[in-house]
């Protein structure tokens, strides 16, 4: 069973284990607009609170395009004034910063263009998936922006410093066997292959996700969770019913059935 819920622009569908963020702006290439931006938290927090959805995938509306970033036809509005730059930054910034710490895997099915503010939140994800073709870009140099330290950490982290410096330097296009070879993204997949992936990862344990998650995400951003927190999180596993059941499954030569507890 399926349901979706809208906003503008923006689409949330739940199937099984599996909650689809869609980004739908056709009309810009699926820019993000501030409203869009602003939203993100709330899907995030309804995903999350729902034990039966296991793996988040972000990903556009069509074959052209993940996102092409910020959308530019609001700067003039929205970001005219100290104040108005300071809302926009503070709103992105709260939106990825909620998607890298969400507590379930974060999956970007990554399709056409993937500029700018897109390729910022494709960053934020767990893992990065191009189906079919891919472009990639940061053309922050190209219109006198820029980025944000806390993205080009992400970045540094995925290409290292040399890799880093000319994407944000050179402003250039990455096709997607570029993309793979500098580390942006995991593999190039077919949708079904894509799809297989995604239920693989919803069909394994929960808690084990999350204490991974949370410990390379201490790795990249020293102090976003705490040594101690991480260490509970592996405790927390194997006092768990799912730590049980793996055991049993194993021994019984059958799939194991997680329940997140």
């Amino acid at each position: 069973m399926s349901s979706e819920e809208y906003v503008p622009s923006l689409r949330l569908q739940r199937d099984a284990r599996v909650a689809t963020l869609t980004i739908a702006h056709p009309r810009r290439l699926n820019a993000m607009t501030f409203e869009m931006w602003e939203s993100i938290p709330r899907f995030l927090k309804e995903v999350a609170e729902d034990p039966e959805l296991r793996v988040l995938v972000l990903r556009g509306g069509d074959e052209k395009a993940f996102s092409s970033g910020a959308d530019i036809s609001q700067f003039g509005e929205r970001r005219s004034t100290e104040e108005g730059v300071r809302l926009w930054n503070s709103t992105v910034q709260a939106s990825v910063a909620q998607l890298a710490e969400f507590p379930k895997p974060v999956v970007a099915l990554i399709s056409g263009i993937c500029y700018g503010g897109g390729f910022g939140l494709a960053l934020h994800c767990d893992l990065r998936y191009v189906v079919g073709e891919a472009a990639f870009a940061i053309p922050a140099a190209k219109l006198g922006i820029g980025y944000y330290p806390s993205w080009l950490r992400r970045l540094t982290a995925l290409v290292g410093p040399a890799a880093a410096k000319e994407i944000m330097f050179a402003s250039r296009r990455y096709d997607q066997a570029q993309a793979l070879r500098l580390g942006l993204i995991n593999d190039v997949l077919d949708e079904a292959a894509a799809c297989d992936m995604v239920e693989r990862i919803g069909g394994l344990a929960p808690l084990s996700h999350r204490a991974s998650k949370m410990a390379i995400e201490e790795a990249v951003v020293p102090g976003a969770y705490g040594t101690q927190a991480c260490e509970d999180a592996v405790l927390e596993c194997f006092h768990s019913e799912d730590y049980k059941e793996g055991r049993a499954a194993f021994q019984e030569k059958r799939p194991a059935l997680f329940k997140g507890c």
